[in-house]
């Protein structure tokens, strides 16, 4: 398996770290993580983009992406951090999975 998929795989799975201690309502140890996470999410997206220049046949939906963290920033602004938690774990770690399996 090739670098950029296994630093996205880390990334899910840091993110997915984060939404369990959102659930298990460990506010403030989930915020700590999650601001380190961001950095890691950042770069697994950028990661992304340096694959579709890379890979005629891959298709990353930039804008489901951007509203995807768009809501996110509602969600942590608003201080709803179930919303947060769901909308990480159904819209982006759903998809960031869907676009994993799409690479080669």
């Amino acid at each position: 398996m090739n670098q950029q998929k296994e630093l996205i795989k880390k990334s899910v799975k840091d993110v997915e770290e984060v939404i369990e201690l959102f659930y298990q309502q460990k506010l403030e140890e989930a915020l700590n993580k999650f601001e380190f996470v961001l950095g890691g999410m950042m770069t697994a997206i950028d990661t992304l983009f340096t694959y579709k220049t890379e890979n005629d046949g891959f298709y990353l939906d930039e804008t489901k992406l951007i509203n995807t963290l768009k809501d996110a920033m509602r969600a942590l602004e608003d201080g709803d951090m179930v919303l947060l938690a769901d909308i990480l774990q159904y819209d982006y770690l759903e998809y960031m999975q869907e676009l994993l399996d799409n690479m080669k």
